[in-house]
């Protein structure tokens, strides 16, 4: 971020009336505001956490002051990645959320904080709905709604067993919800996060972008007893652009995106065909990340969580023996790694494929 933004960025804030503290180049932490339905909501809670591998039980690590008469919040923090959540509760804790109370768990989770700068955010709130009676024996059953309450057909639903790589691998199980919005995940027991996705494209993995839908279980994460039921309901809104929403203010953070280039034995692009990055050499087991499909170009952007080295394959259907499908391990290391940096320094890789 150049001189100029930051002093234009200070300007608006205090044009605005915005009481943060600390000025840009000084202040290391997360600014933003905090609304519900486009309105901002003053006396909300923004928390955040290193991990949260437990839900709220997980503890932050800082929270900032009730939110302003305008919606506005600042947290002080080192840098580093968190998940942020912003709450109104009853109760004054986010782990003990009631009908009524608002929530947000933020669809970028996590999300960065960079030395010396604040990072902007906002953060859009629902307000927290009853959980339905479980209609099965076994299992994750609920409905997912529109920010209009109207039930959202075409959902994904997924239950991830962890919330590490900020749900952005291999989900444990997932399924669609039908014209009604209701779904079940055949789960038996075990603890799981339950979030819904709906895409414009229709895809079931990759990242969600602008006017797709991310909804969050506000009572992750769930646990259920072997043959035990739970009832849950999860309203979904569909995202904005951070610029859309915090206008001159926002500066983005790079994204960690690995670009690749997927073509067949004759050099043409193949098409329609996922990315996948395992964190094992022997590439088993679930992915911790998975692309959308390939374009025309045969071009692909698979985004992670974090730095590192990992393990690279691309197929055209998941899960189950590859019969019949294209599918390529990355030849440009002995044992199909890429070292994946914020600076993209591994560049666009090539990734041939063929039927197996």
């Amino acid at each position: 971020m150049n001189v100029r933004i930051l002093q234009g960025a200070f300007a608006l804030w205090l044009f605005s009336g915005l009481a943060f503290a600390g000025v840009s180049g000084e202040f290391t932490g997360f600014k933003g505001w905090v609304s519900l339905y486009g309105e901002r909501i003053p006396g909300v809670t923004v928390y955040a956490y290193r991990e949260y591998e437990t839900g709220p039980a997980s503890g932050p690590v800082a929270l900032s002051e009730p939110s302003l008469s305008d919606g506005s919040f600042s947290v002080a923090l080192p840098a580093g990645s968190y998940f942020l959540v912003a709450a109104k509760a009853g109760t004054g804790n986010p782990a003990g959320l009631r009908t009524g109370d608002l929530f947000c768990f933020h669809g970028g989770n996590p999300v960065r904080v960079a030395e010396g700068r604040p990072s902007f955010i906002g953060l859009s709130l629902l307000r927290v709905g009853a959980d339905p009676e479980p209609v099965a024996a076994y299992g994750i059953t609920g409905t997912v709604y529109d920010e209009r309450g109207n039930p959202l057909s075409g959902a994904a639903v997924y239950a991830y067993k962890s919330a590490a790589d900020g749900f952005k691998g291999m989900p444990g199980v997932f399924t669609r919800t039908r014209e009604d919005g209701t779904f079940h995940l055949r789960v038996r027991k075990g603890t799981f996060f339950v979030l819904a996705r709906k895409r414009e494209s229709g895809e079931l993995f990759g990242p969600t972008l602008p006017g797709d839908y991310f909804g969050f279980y506000p009572g992750n994460p769930v646990t259920l007893a072997e043959g035990r039921g739970k009832g849950v309901r999860i309203d979904a809104q569909p995202r904005q652009g951070l610029r859309e929403k915090l206008g001159d203010a926002y500066a983005p953070a790079p994204a960690i995106v690995l670009r690749a280039r997927v073509v067949d034995g004759a050099g043409r692009p193949a098409v329609g065909v996922r990315l996948l990055a395992y964190r094992n050499e022997g590439m088993t087991g679930f992915p911790a990340y998975v692309s959308s499909r390939s374009g025309n170009d045969g071009s692909v952007a698979l985004e992670v969580a974090e730095e590192g080295t990992y393990f690279l394959l691309a197929r055209e259907n998941l899960g189950g023996p590859a019969d019949g499908e294209l599918y390529g391990k990355f030849g440009g290391t002995k044992d199909h790694s890429v070292k994946v940096t914020r600076d993209g320094s591994a560049g666009t890789v090539e990734i041939v494929v063929e039927r197996k």
